[in-house]
Order: structure tokens, then C-alpha cells, then sequence
């Protein structure tokens, strides 16, 4: 599909991931904005918030180094119920392989991911992301406050969930839906993610 085309050029985020070694996986795991979207079902201004937040913090934190999956603790300030707080730890938990206590409880110590996510952690950014080998820390904020997205027509939107509207008002809807979805993720990818 054409307004889905941009996501080939938003930034992969590359991992080594030290459990899929073991067990004969040998290769990095690539994960893409496409990925994102596969998870969470949709395209949207959160899937591609959680994104950034996710790929700017794994930047930070390792610098040249490649990213350890099962290696890094994510933590959401917000209640697990609140708002859009689910499909941010969904995107960075898929990424990093942070889980809750269902997670997988490892290998004789080792390797596990389980109690890696946490909610309603005592922090001023939205997640904060920690390596657990050197106990680095950083805090990120996704903020679209400063930024101009296109519009898009709100009442084909309400037409839309009403069932009322045609196949070319809910194709038109889409179109400009994803292109403010692609502004955010090419055009203003440095001005969205704020380090606290």
C-alpha cells in the first residue's frame, strides 16, 4: 500500500540477544517500525511514540555497542490501565524482551526476562530504560506539543466508527492518518523523544 510505504525508512533497531545465541540462533534480531505495527495491529501516533522512545533510549544507553535483549529493565510511569500506557510497554517489551512476571524465568539464572516491566515506577519521564550489567539508567518523554502534523478530517474519523462512511471518505481518513504517522517518524523524529 503506498501510504505505508515510508516505513522502510524509519530506522531498524538492531539487538543481540544472548538467550537466542545459546539456543542456536545465530544472528541479531532486526526489529522495524513495520514489527511495531504487526504487534500492536495499527499505525498510529502512540505504536510510533513507544518506537522512538524505544530506539532513542537503546541509542543512549549502549552508544556504539549493540543493544543486549533480555539485558534491560523498562519501566512506565504510569498505572498499566492508564491511557495509552499498555501499547507503550507492548512496543518496548516486544523490542527489549522485558516482561512482567509471566515472562520467560530463564536458564539455571540465567537469561531470564520475567520482572523486567514494571508499572507505576516513581519517575518524571513516561519509561525509563536501565541495562542491567552496568545498572545505566536513562528517562524518555514522547511530546508532540511543539511539533505541526497534517491535519486530517476528524468528522470522517467520527464517520468512520459510526459506520457511515464510504470507501473513499475511510480511504482518505487513512491516507492522511499515516502521513502524520510518517511526519512524526522521519520529519520530527529528533523533536518528539526528550531525554529527562
Amino acid at each position: 500500500m503506498k501510504n505505508i510505504d515510508f516505513y522502510k525508512d524509519v530506522e531498524s533497531i538492531v539487538l543481540k540477544d544472548k538467550l537466542g545465541a545459546f539456543l542456536g540462533v545465530d544472528e541479531d534480531f532486526t526489529y522495524t517500525f513495520k514489527d511495531a505495527v504487526k504487534l500492536s495491529g495499527h499505525s498510529c501516533p502512540t505504536v510510533a511514540g513507544a518506537y522512538l522512545m524505544t530506539l532513542k533510549a537503546l541509542k543512549e544507553l549502549y552508544k556504539d555497542e549493540l543493544p543486549v535483549r533480555g539485558e534491560i529493565r523498562v519501566e512506565l510511569r504510569d498505572a498499566k490501565s492508564a491511557g495509552t500506557t499498555g501499547v507503550l510497554a507492548n512496543v518496548a517489551s516486544f523490542i527489549t524482551g522485558a516482561k512482567e512476571e509471566d515472562g520467560f524465568k530463564g536458564l539455571q539464572g540465567q537469561y531470564f526476562r520475567n520482572n523486567l516491566l514494571k508499572y507505576e515506577a516513581p519517575i518524571k519521564g513516561e519509561m525509563r530504560f536501565t541495562r542491567l550489567d552496568n545498572s545505566k539508567s536513562v528517562e524518555v518523554m514522547y511530546d508532540l506539543s511543539n511539533v505541526v502534523l497534517s491535519g486530517f478530517d476528524g468528522s470522517l474519523m467520527q464517520k468512520g466508527l459510526q459506520k457511515t462512511a464510504t470507501k473513499d471518505e475511510l480511504e482518505t481518513f487513512g491516507v492522511a492518518w499515516q502521513q502524520r504517522v510518517k511526519e512524526i517518524l522521519l520529519k520530527h523524529k529528533d523533536d518528539v523523544v526528550k531525554f529527562i
